[in-house]
């Protein structure tokens, strides 16, 4: 359904922001043996051009969530908040990403869930993911597969915003 309304919006669009959005750093976490979910960390930069910014009277962009058909059919876009020391993980409808700016998601904050996975990914697998945006209709990205170990050394220093 979303991916059917976010269609309908790029129709309506004109399909003109295509070069607008980048995606960068895309990492499947290796899943925890017996599970059959994990999640999908990545940047979205967003960079309007002359053209884009004419059509969008400046709005932001919105990511809806994702699509790893390679691993699931099944994903959602989810916010992880800290509250007296207990973690909760909720479902978002979407995340906006500002003009002239970037969003990470990462662990221990915004990402995508896959669910139900199909195949069990390991690490140094890569695979196609394909982002829900409301404005541009070729976001994507070649995701690599990291263990958790992995991603905590690439993340080292990094403040989750």
């Amino acid at each position: 359904m979303k991916r059917l309304l976010c269609s309908a919006l790029l129709g309506l669009s004109g399909l003109s922001a295509q070069a607008a959005v980048t995606v960068t750093d895309c990492v499947i976490r290796e899943p925890a043996p017996g599970t059959d979910k994990t999640g999908l960390y990545f940047t979205v930069n967003y960079q309007p051009d002359a053209e884009t910014a004419s059509l969008r009277l400046p709005a932001p962009e919105a990511l809806y969530g994702a699509a790893v058909p390679a691993l699931t059919s099944y994903t959602e876009l989810h916010d992880m908040t800290h509250v007296d020391g207990v973690m909760t993980m909720t479902r978002i409808p979407q995340v906006q990403v500002k003009p002239n700016t970037s969003l990470s998601l990462t662990p221990g904050g915004k990402h995508v869930m896959l669910f139900n996975l199909t195949k069990m990914p390991k690490a140094g697998e890569q695979y196609p993911v394909e982002l829900w945006l409301a404005f541009d209709p070729n976001a994507t990205c070649m995701a690599e597969v990291k263990t958790s170990a992995q991603i905590a050394a690439d993340n080292a220093g990094q403040v989750t915003p």
